[in-house]
């Protein structure tokens, strides 16, 4: 972290030529599905944070110029810095910059997707660097949530939940079981309050969550949920995770939608 990349013209070049046929596809896809797209984030403006006291990178404490000089120095993207309850791949590579950005409304819910570019930078004699790109996705709500990870019991499909343990990881959090044996050894569930946990994945949304199926890490937390990807996604795949993630969200618990959990209106 904290390697300022700094790309040559034809490393450029190389970016944007790759990033210029997705861009397209997503910005037809984003206005076909009543979503506002933006090609970098100088053309975004982030919806607001519904949990903007809930601070798991320790920046949310400090000043927007402070902000901005961290963003820099850790190399996180204006998104990552923004939603800074979310975990999720907050340390991969030494630099990230958001590129395809979608936002708007899905099922009622204020919805962002969008990719991220990072890099590694090999310092040597030689100035050498790697990069990757990947594909996210961010559910923001007014329900009270607690931090909490689900992530499919498979060998490859748990690969998603890495880059999120890198962030914070499952730090404090405490592995969850549930009477039903098929649905233990579909998911892995950890969370920080293990008692809310256990209450948001009540009978039902056990049920629907094994026919779902799902192949990606979910992670919750104060304001929302958000899913990453170790690649980029295609617009149906987008699709069916905006699907899956709001409609998780409509499945919890009545009761714990509007109450916490100690009984506390919202």
């Amino acid at each position: 972290m904290g390697n300022i990349p700094v790309l040559g013209p034809a490393q450029a070049a190389y970016f944007w030529l790759k990033n210029r046929s997705r861009a397209s596809k997503l910005k037809k896809w984003a206005e076909g599905k009543g979503l506002k797209f933006a090609p970098t984030t100088k053309l975004f403006t982030p919806p607001a944070n519904p949990a903007e006291h809930a601070d798991e990178s320790g920046f949310a404490g400090h000043s927007r110029r402070a902000h901005g000089i961290f963003l820099r120095l850790f190399g996180l993207s204006k998104i990552q810095q923004t939603y800074h309850q979310f975990a999720a791949n907050r340390f991969r590579g030494d630099w990230q910059s958001d590129k395809n950005i979608c936002w708007g409304t899905w099922n009622g819910f204020t919805v962002i997707t969008w990719d991220t570019v990072y890099y590694d930078l090999h310092t040597g004699q030689d100035t050498d660097w790697t990069e990757g790109e990947y594909s996210s996705i961010l559910i923001l709500t007014d329900t009270p949530l607690h931090s909490a990870l689900i992530t499919p019991n498979s060998l490859l499909k748990r690969l998603s939940s890495f880059g999120i343990e890198e962030g914070y990881g499952s730090f404090k959090m405490h592995t969850v079981k549930f009477e039903l044996d098929a649905f233990n050894k579909a998911y892995k569930v950890r969370g920080r309050d293990p008692k809310w946990t256990f209450a948001i994945i009540d009978q039902e949304m056990i049920e629907w969550m094994l026919d779902q199926k799902s192949k990606h890490t979910i992670e919750i937390a104060a304001g929302g949920v958000m899913v990453s990807t170790w690649f980029t996604l295609t617009p149906d795949q987008l699709e069916n995770q905006l699907d899956f993630c709001t409609r998780f969200l409509q499945h919890i618990p009545e009761d714990l939608k509007h109450h916490n959990m100690d009984g506390s209106a919202v």
